[in-house]
């Protein structure tokens, strides 16, 4: 458990409340790392383990003290203030055609790897336009109930993607919302 979340907690909660928040999640994840260690694959595992699992149980804990919306809200505070530093960088990479080119790279090798099931429909100079139909946050939010909170992954993608000038992102429909794919499409600008 990192100081960065025992003190976000104890800015929203009393200080009863957080000690018992902490000790739910540090059980909670503990558990859900346990169970995934054998439902996944290796590299499935890696990133759940990295990320996704640390805030479904975050998401889940506080529930004890709010409710579903508000816990929304504050898994939706407390990811987006982790994330400010990718924010920045992915807006420092969008601004060079060069950076664009690297963030293709990178990003079509990862469509390759388990964690989704994914169809690139174009991957030019100019367009990287590919749809996800199977994802691995949705899975496991959906596996430990908590699919209200897969839009959350979804709605970051433009917070980290949104902001590059020189390859527009857009996606109309993602699983995370109910849809039956994620349509992800970068175009390169000008």
């Amino acid at each position: 458990m990192s100081k960065e979340l025992e003190e976000y907690l104890h800015s929203k909660f009393k200080d009863e409340e957080t000690e018992s928040i902490l000790e739910d999640y540090t059980y909670r994840l503990a558990k859900m790392l346990d169970e995934q260690k054998e439902r996944l694959s290796p590299n499935q595992y890696k990133v759940a383990a990295k990320g996704i699992l640390a805030r479904i149980a975050f998401y889940i804990s506080i529930q004890k003290y709010v409710n579903e919306e508000k816990a929304l809200e504050y898994a939706k505070e407390h990811s987006y203030a982790k994330m400010a530093g990718v924010e920045k960088m992915m807006k420092l990479i969008g601004k060079s055609n060069f950076g664009c080119a690297i963030f293709r790279k990178f990003f079509t090798t990862g469509l390759k790897a388990d964690t989704w099931v994914s169809e690139i429909k174009k991957d030019t100079d100019g367009d990287l336009i590919f749809d996800i139909t199977k994802c691995l946050y949705k899975d496991l939010c959906d596996y430990y109930q908590a699919s209200k909170l897969c839009a959350l992954f979804c709605d970051a993608d433009w917070l980290v993607l949104g902001h590059m000038k020189k390859l527009a992102f857009s996606r109309n429909y993602t699983l995370g919302t109910g849809d039956n794919l994620c349509d992800f499409s970068f175009k390169r600008q000008p």
